[in-house]
């Protein structure tokens, strides 16, 4: 029987519900545009949550696959904006 700690939010989201750094990363990348393109968030407010975003989860990546990361979610955002106007 594995016991899980109600608050170990890391074990939780990364290890059991994406699987990996990298899946739950692109996640919260698509949940972040989804969240900005429908609540119209204005393209600089997204840039700076997504840069604020980046810094935090910078310490587990590359600087290349970050970078990758952010114009992946950028790109996302403009699509999920098109498709909820």
């Amino acid at each position: 029987m594995v016991f899980i700690k109600p608050l170990d939010l890391e074990t939780i989201l990364i290890n059991y519900f994406a699987g990996s750094w990298e899946v739950f990363y692109f996640l919260a990348v698509i949940v972040f545009a989804y969240l900005g393109a429908r609540y119209r968030m204005p393209t600089q407010i997204f840039l700076i949550l997504m840069l604020i975003f980046i810094v935090f989860m910078r310490p587990y990546f590359g600087l290349f696959f970050v970078l990758g990361i952010l114009g992946a979610g950028v790109l996302i955002f403009y699509i999920m904006k098109k498709l909820t106007n």
